[in-house]
């Protein structure tokens, strides 16, 4: 019997490899990891087959997803081809190689829920515009919504670090005063949600094809985060709160999300997830682990 084939873009991404991680460990898949260099050490730890491809090339894509049952999407932002049509150039590809279901990471529009307020937050925008194309195009498909990367803690995103004080820790963020938002360790969730939709697509489609998921522990303050990871740390984390950052993309998305709600009525864990025999991490188990190993504590 032929293998039931999964192809996974940005695969050595946080993303892609939580997917690749995930499905290995299920075994219901071969898999084939979409990359822009196969001999990347990134790449090449993957441990499964591992094809090169840009979002521009439709001949690269088309090979990627050719024999494919599965799909999972991930689209690269700021990028010089746009969200928009490298998420067309994949779908496109997908539905002329008869793939059977797409998974997307997506956002939500915040031009959309704002009514026109928010206009430059495209790393949304775009991803937006994409799962409408998918779910347009006839193929069986869902997209997973992830909120703030829990993992930009300690990669000290967008210049807020996470720093060693003489009492315990100090958590910089650039999300306004008393705004709350989902918090998503992506690395450790995003893969079971993925492997749970591609075992599942066919068994659970009236629960599964163009429903959109958020992936998440929590809604929460930046405070209320602090709190948490103080848990897992088992030491005190303070808050310094930023102003805007002076990019419009950035500063329009920390706007929106202080005034406008991404998922209204979605309780976060997602019910629908939990369902599909998805546990997410908390984020106190994400400073006990993942966020020690990185800080030295």
């Amino acid at each position: 019997m032929s293998p039931r084939i999964a192809t996974v873009f940005m695969a050595t991404g946080v993303q892609g490899s939580s997917a690749i991680r995930a499905l290995l460990k299920d075994g219901t898949f071969t898999l084939r990891a979409v990359t822009r260099n196969a001999n990347s050490e990134a790449a090449r730890a993957l441990g499964c087959e591992v094809v090169e491809a840009t979002f521009g090339d439709k001949d690269a894509i088309k090979k990627a997803v050719t024999g494919a049952e599965c799909v999972f999407l991930v689209t690269m932002p700021f990028a010089e081809l746009s969200e928009v049509n490298q998420g067309k150039n994949v779908i496109d590809a997908c539905k002329e190689a008869g793939v059977k279901f797409v998974a997307f990471s997506t956002l939500p529009s915040v031009n959309d829920i704002s009514g026109g307020k928010y206009t430059h937050a495209i790393h949304f925008d775009e991803k937006a515009k994409v799962q409408k194309y998918l779910e347009a195009s006839g193929i069986a498909c869902a997209s997973i919504c992830p909120g703030s990367f829990l993992e930009n803690i300690h990669r000290g995103m967008l210049g807020c670090p996470f720093t060693k004080t003489d009492t315990g820790y100090e958590l910089t963020t650039r999300e306004r005063p008393g705004s709350s938002s989902i918090k998503t360790w992506t690395g450790h969730d995003m893969g079971p949600a993925v492997a749970a939709l591609f075992t599942q697509y066919a068994t659970r489609s009236a629960e599964i094809d163009k429903k959109t998921f958020v992936l998440g522990s929590q809604k929460a303050t930046t405070e209320e985060t602090a709190a948490e990871l103080a848990k897992g740390l088992g030491a005190p984390v303070t808050v310094k709160h930023l102003g805007a950052m002076g990019v419009f993309p950035v500063d329009d998305m920390y706007d929106f999300s202080a005034e406008f709600e991404w998922f209204p009525g979605v309780e976060v864990p997602d019910k629908r997830l939990e369902a599909l025999g998805v546990k997410v991490g908390s984020i106190e188990e994400f400073a006990r682990t993942e966020l020690k190993k990185h800080i030295g504590a």
